[in-house]
């Protein structure tokens, strides 16, 4: 089961990272933008075992620490599937903008609906698509790992490549349609409930 949720803040983009670990302090990271030691630093102050490091989608702010972090720790990426593509192209994953476009691979890509297993956390792959054409989101235990999906209040832009408003609203209201409430991580801003989001979050209704 889940233990304990870390946040991180990090880069131009004030990106939420996340590193989540269970009680026999397995864990992964989640989206891991800015510099790796911050993520190495807290892995090792409190003897966790990485086993993956895990993206909701692959823009530049989501991955700045993802290839050093890969070597560091000698995990494997995972991303879903249909991600490949912005993982693979600098115009999508938008590192072009930053004057020096690169590519990337993931170590496995996740169907949809595919679980994976870390110590005694199960993670589920739901295919969210909108903000990118590979968005996911990620459900263990009571929490979902939204990235760039749902925001509290808010959802995530489709003005980018491969961004889709059509496709983002199907991916809120199979959200919206979940069974029962999670805790939302969002990869920008304060966490929140689905429950809330159903609620109050006008592009939920």
């Amino acid at each position: 089961m889940i233990k304990n949720i870390k946040c991180f803040v990090s880069g131009m983009c004030e990106t939420n990272s996340y590193i989540i670990y269970d009680e026999n302090l397995n864990c992964v990271i989640v989206d891991p933008e800015g510099k790796a030691k911050q993520y190495v630093k807290y892995i090792n102050d409190n003897g966790l075992k990485p086993a993956y490091i895990i993206l909701t989608h692959a823009h530049f702010d989501h991955i700045g620490a993802m290839e050093d972090l890969r070597k560091e720790l000698n995990i494997d990426v995972l991303a879903g599937a249909d991600e490949k593509k912005t993982l693979n192209d600098p115009h999508i994953n938008m590192t072009d903008e930053l004057g020096k476009g690169m590519s990337f691979e993931a170590d496995r890509y996740l169907a949809d609906g595919e679980e994976f297993t870390v110590g005694s956390m199960t993670f589920k792959t739901l295919f969210t698509p909108g903000h990118t054409c590979g968005s996911v989101c990620f459900l263990c235990e009571s929490v979902m790992i939204a990235g760039d999906t749902l925001f509290m209040g808010s959802c995530g832009r489709t003005d980018f490549p491969t961004g889709d408003w059509a496709q983002m609203t199907k991916s809120l209201t199979m959200l919206k349609n979940l069974e029962g409430d999670y805790k939302v991580l969002p990869g920008h801003g304060p966490a929140t409930t689905l429950g809330r989001e159903r609620i109050t979050n006008m592009f939920m209704r």
